[in-house]
């Protein structure tokens, strides 16, 4: 299962590869690129088993890990715990 925690350091991992490293919230707000997405994508199959092809329209709902973890849960809801 793909737990909350799980998206945190995931989202955490491609942020820190643009900047320094960064130290996020659950509901910090945050910017994911086309690039970050390519490899929270990678890092979702690898980890995962997981496949994402987001939609340009699902971009903006991207703006936190909780909100990730939502649309993860939508898209995988036999995958994703919507437990904390």
């Amino acid at each position: 299962m793909i737990t909350l925690e799980n998206v945190k350091g995931i989202v955490t991992e491609c942020l820190s590869m643009r900047d320094e490293p960064v130290a996020i919230d659950l509901d910090s707000p945050i910017t994911i690129d086309s690039f970050s997405l390519v490899w929270i994508q990678h890092l979702l199959e690898e980890r995962h088993d997981i496949e994402i092809t987001p939609e340009h329209s699902d971009f903006p709902t991207f703006t936190s890990v909780r909100a990730f973890h939502v649309y993860l849960a939508k898209k995988f809801p036999d995958r994703v715990s919507l437990e904390d």
